[in-house]
């Protein structure tokens, strides 16, 4: 994989990542969401505008990963992929203060491990 595949491919993550970020900051604004309450929780949905920036930002990263895809193997870049998981982990701490227990800190290191691997091979 070339080094403008990988930047394009890291491009993707980080939307990505991003995206979902932007997503639970919207759905945070919005507040729990219910079957109960759902019909009156569409319209603000709709209205949010943190939920269509992660939206926008999915979509971002779509076309940058369908550039990938035209570019590199399928099965050197999915697994690549998984480096969301290491950043949305990390950003949920950092930018949600979420706590992290230590086995998923495992599980993020087995997941870097992982993509050095597929990479380096």
């Amino acid at each position: 994989m070339t080094r403008n595949t990988l930047l394009l491919l890291l491009t993707s993550i980080l939307c990505g990542v991003g995206g979902q970020f932007l997503l639970k900051a919207g759905a945070t604004a919005l507040g729990p969401v219910s079957s109960d309450n759902l019909g009156q929780k569409l319209l603000h949905m709709t209205l949010q505008p943190l939920l269509w920036g992660g939206l926008g930002l999915y979509g971002i990263g779509a076309i940058a990963y369908i550039m990938v895809l035209s570019r590199a193997k399928l099965s050197a870049a999915a697994p690549v992929i998984a480096m969301s998981y290491v950043f949305t982990v990390l950003g949920g701490n950092f930018i949600f203060g979420e706590a992290i227990p230590l086995i998923r800190w495992v599980g993020v290191a087995f997941i870097i491990a992982g993509v050095i691997m597929v990479v380096s091979s």
